[in-house]
């Protein structure tokens, strides 16, 4: 037994040891993207031609050239940003709107629910939207796609978990003490631990013992609502917030639930993946029936969107299952069911992986990943979170509402 601890313990120096490697690498290597041209001007909302005559009138910084030609070298995010204050075309709510929380969630793992929570909080931010990312699950691998190593640069006391318990000294107010920047400027996180796992055992016990101390329908239903509590002292630092849960329907996956604007269920277009959707909407259910006899309209439920995910659209890739398979979802899901789907993209999302970024945080070229792979996974990607957008962010703001109403999409 001793031994196999001490092997154990070797696994553990060396591959974290490689992690803390692969980070570094991705730091060094991986440059950030440069927004020029046309993708400039579309995602300020603004022409070339007066980008560049504030430049030469000194009303925005000069661009970045390159020391030898004297080429424009393009505008990293943060100069994106400051294009969009100045002209008045960041993409945001207005002040007057209210943030945005949005979930991925399913019953198993590998349906894509972190990759999607990743590449959606990746895309709007390069759009120029204010996103929190909060890591809720145990395996951080949110946290560590964001180039944060869990359990080594992230603890119990530095995730969000102690403000959901109430542990002494950590009050709602201080929340914001937790967030941690990223790669990407308007892109910041709320990290995971290991150590979170023990936070679902935690809330069983407090609403076991709300239970039998007989405390009002109001202190029970506190304990649901924990997540959404602890986000509202920091919300409108930001216009979405993108919450990635463990892949169960334990206390913390419905406290993230009932945190929700949205829940969107990524669901693999494979029958067993299919399947196991379908047990999750059933374990939901049963739960969502208890709880609501209990509690009533005290305890609101979001809008469900169902995501088809890693599908083959191709005649050389595409198998009868997965056509199949994604006639079913639309079938069972109906209007539920997004219209768009998340193709399979294996080799971009696992090379971009390793280096910790997205298809939207790379230049043409970088990350081996071909210029072709890059243009048609985002143009697949950005296609579903515009829907998303579309059908769930913009609703909830009224100045958007009004344009999806005048474009007859709302």
């Amino acid at each position: 037994m001793r031994k196999d601890i001490e092997n154990i313990n070797d696994y553990l120096t060396r591959g974290h040891n490689l992690t803390r490697n692969i980070k570094d690498i991705a730091n060094q290597k991986m440059p950030p993207r440069r927004f020029k041209g046309k993708d400039l001007s579309d995602v300020t909302g603004v022409t070339l031609s007066r980008i560049y005559m504030a430049e030469k009138e000194g009303r925005l910084p000069a661009p970045d050239v390159d020391e030898v030609t004297r080429r424009r070298l393009g505008c990293t995010m943060q100069q994106v940003l400051n294009i969009q204050d100045y002209f008045g075309t960041s993409p945001g709510r207005s002040v007057n709107d209210d943030p945005v929380v949005l979930s991925f969630t399913n019953f198993k793992g590998g349906c894509w629910k972190t990759t999607t929570s990743w590449y959606a909080g990746s895309y709007l931010a390069s759009c120029g939207y204010r996103v929190l990312f909060v890591d809720l699950d145990p395996q951080a691998s949110l946290t560590l796609n964001c180039g944060i190593l869990p359990d080594f640069e992230t603890s119990h006391e530095t995730s969000l978990g102690p403000f959901i318990l109430e542990e002494e000294g950590y009050k709602e107010s201080l929340v914001s003490n937790v967030i941690h920047d990223t790669y990407v400027p308007n892109l910041k996180i709320i990290p995971s631990s290991l150590q979170l796992a023990g936070v679902e055992y935690s809330l069983s016990n407090a609403i076991s013992h709300s239970r039998e101390s007989h405390e009002n329908i109001s202190k029970r239903l506190h304990w649901f609502h924990r997540v959404r509590d602890c986000l509202s002292e920091v919300k409108y630092d930001f216009d979405i917030i993108i919450v990635d849960g463990t892949p169960t329907l334990g206390l913390l996956p419905l406290n993230i639930i009932f945190a929700s604007h949205a829940v969107i269920v990524p669901v693999p277009t494979e029958i067993t993946d299919f399947a196991s959707t379908l047990a999750f909407c059933d374990l939901y259910k049963e739960q969502a029936e208890v709880l609501y006899d209990f509690f009533g309209e005290k305890l609101e439920s979001p809008d469900m969107l169902f995501l088809p995910t890693r599908f083959s659209p191709s005649e050389k890739n595409a198998t009868l299952g997965s056509e199949f398979v994604l006639d079913q979802i639309r079938k069972t899901f109906g209007t539920s069911c997004m219209q768009s789907v998340i193709k399979k993209h294996e080799s971009v999302v696992s090379n971009l992986s390793l280096m910790r970024r997205t298809v939207f945080d790379i230049n043409p070229g970088d990350g081996n990943v071909s210029r072709e792979a890059r243009k048609k996974a985002i143009a697949n990607f950005e296609t579903v979170f515009d829907e998303i957008l579309e059908r769930v962010v913009f609703p909830k703001w009224s100045s958007k509402k009004e344009q999806l109403e005048v474009q007859g999409i709302y």
